[in-house]
């Protein structure tokens, strides 16, 4: 007797990075490689072991428990890969790719540069909690308030809005929709630092943020950075931005499809 198909209520898919993460309605996160020209999961983009072309689940553990997942992202290039999660409590956790520090985890204090994974690997095979970047949240905005208990594809009450990982660089939004945080690569702009710093650890963006609640949403494609208002349209952009019309509109539909901007 075979299992019933489960009912999956959100579905991240890198274009580039040839993989996909879909998250059922109750909070487990399955992965696999829809392309196999450009995924195989050596660098751990899937968050798992087992057949890489297989739809499998993902475990997550902290602390003894397992993790129910809210949202999930994709990103990188042909070359590379990493994803992210965001679980029903508002953490958010990454894993694949992390040679231009993607993954914003940094050595043991958080953040810090120049480092290597045991075994000199520059990847994460499993999920891995960062809890640099929610505390740089707090310290950027101290009214934000820790999330109530969240359902899957509730994106109120969380420290992070929104997250967009591009070819080599991650992007976080907070849910002020103010302040928005870039990490990873950044030698093409797309950080939108004063700099265009080699490699950055979790940093405010200048050029992205704003003075006022108006972000709706990122975007993240290749070596290019974006932020979208309410209505979907884009309001900055860093980095290397050229032909990433398509892009902008996967973006645009998937914001749409998470409620974080309007028809």
């Amino acid at each position: 007797m075979t299992e019933p198909t489960p009912l999956f209520t959100q579905t991240s898919q890198a274009q580039e990075a040839g993989h996909t993460i879909k998250v059922t309605s109750n909070g487990i996160p399955f992965s696999y490689c829809h392309s196999s020209k450009s995924c195989s999961n050596e660098l751990g983009e899937l968050g798992r072991t087992g057949d890489p072309y297989k739809l499998l689940p993902i475990t997550i553990v902290d602390h003894d428990k397992s993790i129910i997942a809210s949202q999930a992202y994709t990103g990188g290039l042909p070359s590379s890969g990493h994803s992210a999660l965001i679980d029903n409590h508002g953490y958010l956790w990454l894993c694949g790719c992390d040679r231009w520090q993607q993954l914003g985890l940094g050595s043991s204090n958080g953040g810090a540069s120049g480092y290597t994974w045991q075994g000199g690997r520059l990847w994460q095979t499993q999920f891995q909690k960062n809890d640099y970047v929610i505390e740089l949240l707090q310290q950027l905005d101290p009214n934000l308030e820790i999330p109530k208990k969240l359902g899957n594809n509730n994106s109120s009450h969380r420290w992070i809005r929104d997250v967009a990982l591009g070819g080599d660089h991650t992007i976080i939004l907070s849910s002020n929709k103010k302040d928005v945080i870039t990490f990873g690569k950044g030698g093409e702009g797309q950080l939108g630092l004063a700099s265009k710093p080699w490699v950055s650890s979790p940093s405010k963006s200048k050029a992205l943020s704003s003075s006022k609640p108006d972000i709706a949403a990122v975007c993240a494609f290749r070596h290019c950075s974006m932020t979208l208002d309410d209505t979907g349209q884009m309001k900055n952009s860093v980095g290397k931005c050229s032909k990433v019309k398509r892009a902008l509109e996967l973006c645009q539909k998937r914001a749409l499809e998470s409620g974080l901007i309007e028809k």
